[in-house]
This record gives C-alpha cells, sequence and structure tokens, in this order.
C-alpha cells in the first residue's frame, strides 16, 4: 500500500494510449472515529447514539494510560469505533475495498448494521470487499469490534512487550473498476515478484498477478507487466492477452521478463527498479487498473563457514530488532516516527533490522528498501504454544499473510517464526509431558517451514533461540530452520561477559552446517544511570558499555556469524516488567523517544564509512562530584571515532591528544564547579577536521563544606548505590554514597542493601516503586545506617529523607523474562525506628511499610537551623528491625 493520505494513479508509460482512463484511489479514513471500551452490540445500527463517546483519530490505542501506571496489568477486553461515510453517488460501479494496515488483535466489521468479516491477529494488514454493503450516495455507518484479550488460539500468548488494544495503523479505502488488480489476496498488492536468475550481466523477472472479475460476464483483458529503471526509465516490457473469468476473484496469470545489465541493490546502494503492472480491456484499450511495486536485483547466500555473501562478495550484517513503540503513545505510530526510526538506523551505519516480533507497518518496510536495510520478518510465536488445531491453523494464515504482504521488499531476505518457543514449557519437570511438547513444537515448526518455502522458494527461513540448545535440539528446532538464530544474554541475565564466545562457538561447532545470526544480545540501560564501578543488573550506561564493545569485537571477529541484532533500536513498553523505569523494557540503543545512547555511538563510530566524532555520555548533561584540593573533579570520559586519533579541549585548554582503539579515546577530564566546554576534535586523512561539542553542567561538591572559596549549597545521596541519577525533570544530580570524613560528609554504619536472588544478587532493587518517576533514587539502600553527617556552615537547611520500603514477606510473582535471576523473598517481620537531627527527634516509631505501604515512594522534609558550628548529625535509632534510608537531600536555603 503506497502511504499517502490520497493517492491517485492514472496514465501509461508505454505506447498503447487508452481512450479513457478508469482510476484506482486510494484514501485513508482514519479521523474522527467514535471509541468506546466495553461491548456495544447495538452500535452496529446506523441510529445507534455514540454521541457520547470519545472522539479519536487513527492510529490509536485504548492501553497508552493504563499500561504505563502503577497499578499491575492493563485493559484486555472488548473496544468498540464507529465512523459514517459518505461513498460518492459517483462511484456507483466502482468496487470498494476497506484495507486495514493492523489491527490488535481480533476484530470483526459491520457495515450499515450487517457482518462484513473476521480477522485475527494483530500485526498483519487485512481487507474486505464491501461493495455490496454500501449505500452510494449515502452515508454509510462503520463499526468496528476490537478484542485485545488473551485467546490461546492466537500467537503470540505471552511477549515480553505490552499486548496494545485498537485500531493502531491506517485505515483506508480503496477504488476500483470491476475487473481489477486484486485488493483481498492477503491484503497484499496481488502482484508477486521473483527474480530466479541474477548476474552482473542480466536479470530474469517472473510477475505473477491476481486478477479479479466482479462483473457477470467474461472479459478479453490485457496485461502489461513495465519495468521502469531507477533513471525512470523503461527497460522491459511484457505485454500479454488473457481471458478474466466472469466472477473470479483470485484468478493467477504470470508473465516473465528479462534485462541485461542490472544495477544491483545493496545496502551501499539500494538501487530501486519500479514494476508497474496495468489492466487494460483488450477491445476498447481502456486502462482497468495500474499498480506500482518495487524491485531490486541481488543474489544472496547464508554460508555455515563464510556468514552472508550478497552478490557475491561477503557482508557482515550489523542492526538491531525493532519494536513499534514510543513515549506516550504505545503502539499507534504516525509514518513519521516509522520514517525516523530507519533513518536513525541508516545513520548508526546499520545494514541489518530484525523486525520483530511480528510484521509491522508498510512503512518500516518501504524504508528498508529504500535505505538498504536487510532485513528479517517474523510471525509473533512468542515463548510458547498452544498444542491444538486452531492455534496451528492461525499460526500458519499468519505467515501466510507475512509473506504475501512483504513479497515484493527487496530488503526481505529471511522469514522468521517462534522467538525463543521453548521460554516457557508447560510441565517442564515432567519428563514424558515435556518430551510430548517439544515433538508438538517441532511439528508446528515443520509445517510452518514447509509452507514459508512453498510461499517463497528464494529466501531463507530462520527460528531464534536462547541459549538452551538441548531442548531445542530435541525438538529439531536447530534443524528445520535454514538459518539458526541465537539470543544471547551472557553477562545480562547469567555468567560473564566473556562467555558469550564461549557459548556461541560450541553451539557452532554442534551445528557446522547451519549459517548462524546472532538474532539478540543488549542489556538494560536508564540512561539516567551511571557509574564509574559497572557490575550487572545495575541499568547504567557504562555496564551496557561494556558488555556492546565486548560483543561487537567477538561478532566481527567471527566469519561463520553472518551477521547480529542488537536488542534493540528502542526502549519500548512491557506492562509487566518494573526495573529502574517500570513497564518498559530499557536495552534499547536510544530511548522511548529515540534520544541516542552511548552504545548507539559506539556502533556509529564503528560502523559508518564517513568520519565520526562523537562524544561520549552526550545525555548526561548534568553531571556532579567531589572537588579536589585544586577545585576540580577528573572523571572518565569517551570519544567515540573511526578516526586515528582525538584531541580534547576542556573549557578553552587542549588536555592532550588520544589515540583511538576499537572505535573509542578514553580521557580523564578536569572538570571545573559550573558549565564546562567540551570540544573533541580529529583529522581526516584528508587534514579534514571533524568535531563534536558539548556542555556540561557540572556541580561540584567541596570536599570541606566550610570551605570558602566553593560554598556549600546543596547535596543528593543515594545511600547504598555506587551510582549517578540524573533526575533531568527537577534539574538535580544524585550521587553515589561514601562514607564520613571530618569536614565532609558521609554515612556512619550499616550496609549496603542488595536483593538476593535465585543465582546472585542485584546492586539494586528492581521493584516499581509507586508514586515516583524517580525510581533509581528509591531502588537503593542502607540497612542498619547509624547516623549520616555533614559538618555543613551555620544556616538554614532544608533537610528531605527519601524513603520506600524495598523488602517484604511475601513472595514475588516470577516473571520468566529474567531467567532464573529473580529476586527471592525476603526473611523480613517489620522495621520500627526514631529520626533525629541534632539530638531534635523529628520522628517518632516510623513504621514506612505500615503507614505508607510497601514500594510507595515517601519524602519527608524538616527544616533545620545549624547554629555554633555544630553542622547537622542525623541519627537512626533502631526500635523493631534495622534502621534503613534510601536517599537523601540537603538544601542550604540561607
Amino acid at each position: 500500500m503506497k502511504k499517502s493520505l490520497f493517492v491517485l494513479i492514472v496514465g501509461s508509460l508505454v505506447c498503447f494510449v487508452p481512450f479513457t482512463f478508469s482510476q484506482r484511489v486510494v484514501c485513508s479514513i482514519n479521523d474522527s472515529w467514535r471509541f468506546s471500551k466495553g461491548d456495544f452490540p447495538s452500535s452496529v445500527n446506523p441510529d445507534f447514539d455514540d454521541s457520547k463517546w470519545e472522539s479519536v483519530n487513527v492510529p490509536h490505542t485504548w492501553n497508552k494510560n493504563d499500561a504505563l501506571d502503577d497499578l499491575p496489568g492493563y485493559y484486555r477486553g472488548l473496544g468498540w469505533y464507529r465512523r459514517t461515510v459518505t461513498i460518492p453517488l459517483e462511484k456507483k460501479g466502482k468496487q470498494l475495498t476497506i484495507f486495514f494496515e493492523g489491527v490488535n488483535q481480533e476484530m470483526e466489521l459491520f457495515v450499515n448494521g450487517k457482518s462484513v468479516g473476521k480477522h485475527l491477529g494483530g500485526y498483519t494488514r487485512f481487507s474486505f470487499d464491501i461493495t455490496s454493503f454500501i449505500q452510494f450516495g449515502e452515508k454509510n455507518t462503520f463499526a468496528v469490534k476490537v478484542d485485545n484479550s488473551f485467546n490461546e488460539n492466537i500467537p503470540p500468548l505471552t511477549a515480553d512487550f505490552t499486548f496494545f488494544g485498537g485500531i493502531y495503523r491506517d485505515v483506508y479505502l480503496i477504488y476500483t473498476s470491476k475487473q481489477h488488480i486484486s485488493t483481498t489476496h492477503f491484503a497484499s498488492s496481488g502482484v508477486y515478484i521473483t527474480t530466479p536468475v541474477v548476474s552482473e550481466n542480466k536479470a530474469d523477472i517472473s510477475v505473477k498477478t491476481i486478477l479479479a472479475n466482479a462483473e457477470m460476464s467474461d472479459m478479453k483483458i490485457r496485461l502489461e507487466q513495465t519495468i521502469i529503471s531507477p533513471e525512470k526509465k523503461i527497460v522491459s516490457i511484457n505485454s500479454t492477452k488473457y481471458l478474466l473469468h466472469k466472477f473470479s476473484k483470485q484468478e493467477e496469470f504470470i508473465q516473465t521478463l528479462k534485462i541485461d545489465n542490472p544495477a544491483l541493490w545493496s545496502p551501499d546502494s539500494p538501487v530501486l527498479y519500479s514494476v508497474i503492472t496495468r489492466l487494460y480491456d483488450s477491445k476498447t484499450n481502456i486502462l482497468l487498473d495500474e499498480i506500482s511495486n518495487p524491485l531490486g536485483f541481488r543474489w544472496f547466500e547464508f554460508s555455515p563457514k563464510k556468514g552472508f555473501i550478497l552478490n557475491g562478495k561477503p557482508c557482515k550484517l550489523m542492526g538491531t530488532n525493532r519494536h513499534q513503540c514510543f513515549e506516550g503513545l504505545g503502539n499507534a505510530l504516525p509514518d513519521e516516527i516509522h520514517v525516523r526510526d530507519i533513518k536513525l538506523l541508516k545513520d548508526m551505519g546499520a545494514n541489518f533490522l530484525r523486525v520483530a516480533h511480528y510484521p509491522q507497518d508498510p512503512t518500516i518496510m518501504e524504508m528498508c528498501d529504500k535505505s538498504g536495510i536487510i532485513t528479517s520478518v517474523e510471525i509473533p510465536i512468542v515463548n510458547t504454544i498452544t498444542v491444538n488445531e486452531q492455534f496451528t491453523k492461525n499460526s500458519l494464515q499468519m505467515a501466510r499473510e507475512m509473506v504475501m504482504q512483504d513479497f515484493n521488499s527487496p530488503s526481505v531476505l529471511i522469514w522468521t517464526y517462534m522467538n525463543e518457543v521453548l521460554l516457557k514449557i508447560p510441565n517442564n519437570s515432567n519428563p514424558t509431558k515435556k518430551t510430548e511438547y517439544l515433538t508438538n513444537v517441532g511439528e508446528l515448526a515443520l509445517k510452518i517451514d514447509n509452507q514459508l518455502r512453498a510461499d517463497d522458494a528464494y529466501r531463507y527461513t530462520m527460528i531464534p533461540m536462547h541459549a538452551n540448545f538441548e531442548d531445542y535440539d530435541k525438538a529439531r528446532l536447530t534443524q528445520i530452520p535454514m538459518i539458526v538464530g541465537w539470543n544471547m544474554y551472557q553477562g545480562w541475565y547469567g555468567g560473564k561477559i566473556e562467555d558469550f564466545e564461549v557459548v556461541l562457538d560450541d553451539f557452532h561447532a554442534k551445528l557446522k552446517d547451519k549459517p548462524v545470526i546472532v538474532t539478540e544480545y543488549g542489556a538494560d540501560v536508564d540512561p539516567r544511570l551511571h557509574t564509574f564501578y559497572p557490575v550487572r543488573f545495575d541499568y547504567t550506561a557504562e555496564y551496557a558499555d561494556r558488555l556492546h564493545e565486548h560483543y561487537s569485537k567477538a561478532i566481527k571477529d567471527r566469519n561463520y556469524i553472518s551477521g547480529a541484532a542488537i536488542w534493540n533500536l528502542n526502549d519500548f513498553y512491557s506492562e509487566e516488567r518494573e526495573n529502574s523505569v517500570p513497564h518498559v523494557n530499557s536495552k534499547g540503543i536510544t530511548t522511548q523517544n529515540r534520544e541516542l545512547k552511548d552504545s548507539y555511538l559506539f556502533y556509529q563510530a564503528g560502523l559508518l564509512n564517513r568520519p565520526v566524532v562523537s562524544i561520549g555520555s552526550s545525555n548526561w548533561y548534568i553531571r556532579g562530584g567531589i572537588a579536589d584540593s585544586n577545585y576540580v573533579c577528573k572523571q572518565a570520559l569517551k570519544v567515540y571515532s573511526n578516526l586515528l586519533e582525538i584531541e580534547l579541549i576542556v573549557n578553552g585548554k587542549s588536555i592532550g591528544t588520544k589515540a583511538v582503539t576499537d572505535n573509542i579515546a578514553l580521557f580523564d577530564v578536569p572538570f571545573i564547579n559550573g558549565i564546562n566546554t567540551i570540544l573533541a576534535c580529529g583529522k581526516t586523512k584528508q587534514n579534514e577536521v571533524v568535531s563534536d561539542l558539548r556542555k556540561i553542567d557540572f556541580r561540584m561538591i567541596p570536599s570541606n563544606l566550610k570551605d570558602k572559596i566553593l560554598p556549600f549549597s546543596e547535596i543528593n545521596v543515594m545511600l547504598g548505590s555506587n551510582r549517578f541519577f540524573e533526575d533531568k525533570i527537577n534539574n538535580v544530580i544524585w550521587t553515589p554514597e561514601k562514607e564520613y570524613s571530618p569536614g565532609s560528609w558521609g554515612y556512619i554504619g550499616g550496609t549496603q542493601y542488595q536483593k538476593k536472588t535465585k543465582y546472585a544478587q542485584q546492586p539494586a532493587s528492581d521493584l516499581d516503586i509507586y508514586n515516583t518517576n524517580i525510581d533509581p533514587v528509591f531502588q537503593t539502600m542502607r540497612s542498619g545506617l547509624k547516623s549520616f553527617k555533614l559538618d555543613v556552615p551555620d544556616g538554614k537547611y532544608t533537610i528531605s529523607f527519601y524513603w520506600a520500603e524495598l523488602e517484604s514477606a511475601r513472595e514475588r510473582k516470577v516473571s520468566v523474562y529474567n531467567l532464573g535471576n529473580d529476586a527471592v523473598a525476603d526473611n523480613f517481620t517489620k522495621r520500627i525506628f526514631d529520626v533525629s537531627i541534632n539530638n531534635l527527634k523529628v520522628k517518632n516509631n516510623l513504621n514506612i511499610s505500615e503507614e505508607f505501604g510497601e514500594r510507595t515512594a515517601v519524602i519527608i522534609k524538616s527544616v533545620v537551623d545549624v547554629n555554633s558550628g555544630e553542622g547537622l548529625t542525623i541519627e537512626f535509632e533502631p526500635i523493631v528491625g534495622k534502621t534503613m534510608l534510601n536517599a537523601i537531600r540537603v538544601y542550604r536555603n540561607y
């Protein structure tokens, strides 16, 4: 479907000039729908009163708010849409099709009170011929019943993303003549193009066209295929006469064409031809219908030894996965965001996109075709299957829809299915039932794979699997597809980062005849969190940087790896997740609103052909630290580049030149209090200067709080933490804790709280903290704290205590996505304690969980006058259990 508000296709580029024109018109009906959650069966009637319903525009989802709040779960049920459309009288005699790009996940369409049809599955397109339901020259009522409830017969059953309900992609009306190129054959273009022979010297093209005839008589037609070069010149034509039978809906015709010396499509040169398909009345030469499809000439191979080979040359695929998600919008995205995402990918230097875990908006495929991004597309069988006939039928139908709808995209080289399908094995502890389940999964995989190869004999098939080789091998999933995909998270969900290549090499040794793609890898990053001591599960940019730097090199060093896709291009909504950004999977190399993370800059420096200089931590604008005796604070700073060396100029003075190693130059930067200007410069081989400029607001904390040159103004400390947290909304930098030293500040006594898991410990809680949007401030704590001292000068101070009870005697729900690293139950009863400031008790018998509830953010302020050089001493006296404090803010009023 050509993506524009209004498309009018007329005319001819060949020597036959039609006497009159017939027009295919495509027009959206996205605006001014009425919507309401719930079940309203009578809303199919034209006279139904929907005046109190919400007015919405499509794309629309009803979950963009409730999937993000603190309450567990989100609405999964029925919703109804209604719209009145006037169909002009002059359109009588045309065929009218309604085309939906995506509705999640079950729908039924009613026109003027009558049921037109149903569709199952939330991610593929579908269409209905509604001609017989329409009253031409009058108003017509469209009612759409949508349901995103769990249905055991429709994949996905479960997944690590939110199943947003609604009509979340565009809706179009398509007007055609009675004889036309099919608009209802799997909601495809009705034209299927293959290139069975491609070389630098010649190309053979086969075009299969599906035609429909709604008239009661046969018609002699002429079907014409015209290939247009990238320079908009005609390079080949096939014009053939056929008999189109009456009342035929899907009559198939095949034509062949040839061209010499084709320009080849590749990531470096995404050259696109066009195939113009025209349908004529052969008697009158009247043009009946016309449609255009892209055509790219390329040949390719996935080799188990040499990796991916495109047009006879080795080509390492490096890119990302992508979810159709954006901050505040859920999955209901305008085309502009889809375009933006592929531009981001291309500007990173990537040449690969795994369209996961479901077919996405047509704009994504169009952009990949035009940008030279090689893609795999997959159906949404995720985690598990239902063993019954209906689930199998629906899966096969989705696979056919996927293939037919993206058949003509030259960027698509792989059809994918069954992502981590053994992640949730029913009756896993029962050997007999487990074996039975693995057998059923294998049988379904074979059916899907056979169908994919039958529908498309030229592309490859793939199954992405998590690192449970034994079970996948038993289910034959390592053998059935043409490519094996491995989702690798060594160093995140388990093990060490260095285990990545060990595990992958072992898998490859066991499957020497199978091409390999690393279909997922990454680590969660909250770009507000930073540390100079990164550890697993700290959600800092620095830990993810370490992982990506290691994985990237290991992938490049192994020729047998055809390619790799980072998980993920963007952060995306996953309602069940908690972590530092609740309800979000934050493994993206950009944020939900597409702010670039360091990992994006790292890959850009390694993949782009043009010169790159990018200062790291570019979104860490507010920094903090303790001043040394010269009133500076030295902190590490990376510069990402593909040049030989980088000079760093800080506040107008050069601090030296460093060699670039593995696309990184590392500097120790002497920050001063206030705004710091950082300029990184490098020279190309042609002596061209390439640079990047950043300004950083550094909030210096005096080492001596009574310092006259650098007066104390405020301090924000996260207890039990080695991380910095930048609160961009409140313009605050939170610093790691430190032990008290005279003249300065810090804690006395206690231990860092670390949440125990089945396999290890988490450096911070992964709980969703209620009533706050700065969860990381509350997700660490110092337990058994005796006191917190600050040797501040005399004055008036506001002390803010940040509390959230992280421990509970209740068992937590286990998340399958943490692969055994879920926090285990605490040995916890309750805690009660007093708090005093300079011997004045400010809180008596404080019981956070009883007074405010568990995992709930509490900020209690106290205003204190400090006199006679006494400073601030905050004492915590236990009554029952251990004392605790999550964070503290001390602000000098006067």
